[in-house]
């Protein structure tokens, strides 16, 4: 794939190749063409009829993801954060290094009075840690009537999982549509939340149709997210994540109708399905949430 690329002119660069810079990866999906549109969401360059993992082997129905076009201003905050994650990724000088950060402190230029309000946010382990976490924080906290949110992999630290819980007991509607059957280990440790979550009337759905990738979210009908980070501890404490956050009623309500067609091709949770469990798995849950938290503590700081 190299030679490839070098024959056919295309420039690339390698994020954190061995790990040389810790334990952080590049979970972003980003592209910009000519500085006039752009590109963020969840999806990545491959097949989605295949399996990840499996080249050769099918999915039973086409990867389900989401990405957002943007035009306007907003495509000037993604060009110039892929410009800088460009930079990072070379062999910058200390001073260089210095000058881009504090160029990348710098405000986002106002949207204007444009009726459709979006945010570009972003996380890295430098002046964004917890962006993209507060927003979600906000938008929940702030949830009157419905919170629907789509992820691969359901394993948010306690705070998160408490502001859903916290929603769900002031009457607001909570779903979770949740992938399944990729990893029997992150299954298993997003099934130990689904006491607690249950307890509280949070709604939970996995999806089994094929493999769920996207990470979306929509609150009252007027809030919403679309991008690549996942609800678990690697993307909100470790990886470099890219989201767009739009303020639209339209928007939202177009998204939120994708999320309940994909509620509907999933399988409800019930307390009684849990009860209904052996010991032994939910020994195993258990045992599983354990070791991800204290893996999760020694690779990120204020994942609890």
């Amino acid at each position: 794939l190299k030679e490839q690329l070098c024959a056919a002119g295309v420039h690339y660069r390698m994020f954190n190749p061995w790990f040389r810079r810790g334990a952080a990866r590049s979970h972003r999906k980003i592209a910009v063409m000519d500085r006039q549109v752009a590109f963020v969401g969840g999806i990545n360059t491959n097949d989605d009829n295949l399996h990840d993992y499996e080249p050769h082997a099918p999915l039973p129905a086409p990867r389900w993801d989401f990405a957002v076009r943007v035009r306007g201003p907003l495509v000037t905050e993604i060009h110039r954060e892929a410009q800088a994650q460009w930079a990072r990724a070379g062999h910058l000088p200390l001073v260089r290094r210095i000058n881009l950060f504090r160029e990348m402190r710098k405000q986002p230029a106002a949207l204007g009075d444009h009726p459709m309000r979006a945010a570009f946010v972003v996380r890295d382990n430098l002046r964004n840690r917890r962006t993209i976490q507060r927003a979600y924080l906000q938008a929940i906290g702030r949830a009157r009537r419905r919170v629907l949110m789509a992820t691969p992999y359901f394993a948010p630290h306690r705070k998160f999982r408490d502001a859903l819980c916290q929603a769900a007991r002031r009457g607001v509607d909570v779903c979770l549509l949740i992938g399944v059957g990729e990893f029997r280990m992150q299954d298993a440790v997003a099934s130990s939340f689904y006491p607690q979550l249950l307890a509280a009337g949070v709604r939970i759905v996995e999806y089994r149709k094929t493999q769920l990738h996207a990470k979306v979210a929509v609150v009252d009908d007027s809030w919403a997210t679309v991008g690549s980070s996942n609800c678990d501890g690697l993307s909100l404490f470790v990886n470099q994540e890219a989201n767009v956050v739009v303020r639209d009623a339209r928007f939202a309500a177009s998204l939120a109708r994708q999320i309940e067609r994909g509620i509907a091709d999933g399988v409800q949770v019930c307390m009684d399905d849990l009860r209904q469990l052996s010991w032994v798995r939910r020994c195993g849950h258990a045992m599983a949430y354990l070791l991800y938290r204290m893996t999760m503590r020694v690779v990120a700081i204020g994942y609890a």
